[in-house]
């Protein structure tokens, strides 16, 4: 089995295992302009610009994405949100202006500025990627880089406890702006991260406010498989709910068996 076909078999699996409600993405960052719009083109991915005729920020194209089962593809002129721009590589410069945007999201200079140091480490360094090119991976025609993954807490931690079966311990660090960034901080540091949507994501992207999701690099979906098979006793999905307990229900409210049982007895004893 190549690898393609592995891939499109993991999206397949993975949907089914977790019954998710939508589609596993994969996302490839291409560094070469002539390349990127030659895949572009020959898997006639969707562009917010010029199928759409509107810019787009990275969360609506997730969502997009993984909703309406669709390939997209993006270069700098398709993004809306310069901030998520930064965070997949896009930019040629950094706008300092930038460094504004953390003061309506903080009470004063320090609280900014431990935002601002938060999200500076999770971006890709400047002019490293021409286009973002998104995919359901059941579907997808190229070789995704990250993999990303939205659904009910209950499914993320599933799949997060996959990865601790092999130590592989998922990181989470919420900044409240930028939430794209876990997607970068994934592919930084090869190691897998969950995201808790920020206001942007949830009211520009659409994410639902029952949704979490997870990024991991696409080359660990190996170990992703055997962490689901070898945690399935001790993480079910869907959940066990152990119930071999008798209610408890206020005293004097007469419904149970109990109480039917000395009505009887008592009964009896009057006549």
């Amino acid at each position: 089995m190549s690898s393609q076909e592995k891939i499109t078999e993991f999206g397949k699996k993975i949907k089914e295992v977790v019954s998710l409600h939508t589609f596993p993405l994969g996302i490839k960052f291409c560094k070469d302009a002539q390349e990127a719009e030659k895949i572009m083109a020959e898997i006639k991915a969707r562009r917010p610009l010029t199928t759409f005729n509107v810019r787009m920020p990275v969360c609506q194209v997730i969502n997009i994405s993984r909703t309406h089962r669709w390939t997209l593809g993006m270069t700098l002129e398709d993004m809306w949100c310069i901030g998520g721009a930064l965070m997949m590589g896009l930019l040629d410069e950094y706008p300092e202006y930038l460094a504004e945007l953390v003061k309506p999201h903080s009470k004063d200079v320090e609280a900014g500025k431990a935002i601002f140091e938060t999200l500076e480490k999770r971006y890709l360094p400047l002019k490293s990627t021409y286009a973002v090119l998104v995919g359901p991976l059941e579907i997808i025609k190229f070789e995704p880089d990250v993999s990303v993954i939205y659904g009910t807490p209950t499914q993320i931690a599933r799949i997060a406890k996959a990865f601790t079966w092999w130590g592989i311990i998922p990181e989470m660090k919420f900044a409240g702006l930028a939430a794209c960034s876990f997607i970068s901080n994934a592919y930084l540091t090869g190691k897998p991260q969950i995201n808790i949507a920020c206001g942007g994501e949830i009211m520009l992207g659409r994410t639902e406010e029952n949704e979490i999701g997870i990024a991991f690099p696409t080359e660990s979906v190996d170990k992703l498989l055997s962490g689901l098979d070898g945690t399935k006793f001790i993480f079910p999905y869907p959940p066990a709910k152990f119930s071999l307990y008798e209610p408890k229900i206020p005293e004097g409210y007469r419904i149970t068996y109990k109480d039917y049982m000395e009505w009887k007895a008592q009964k009896r004893k009057g006549t």
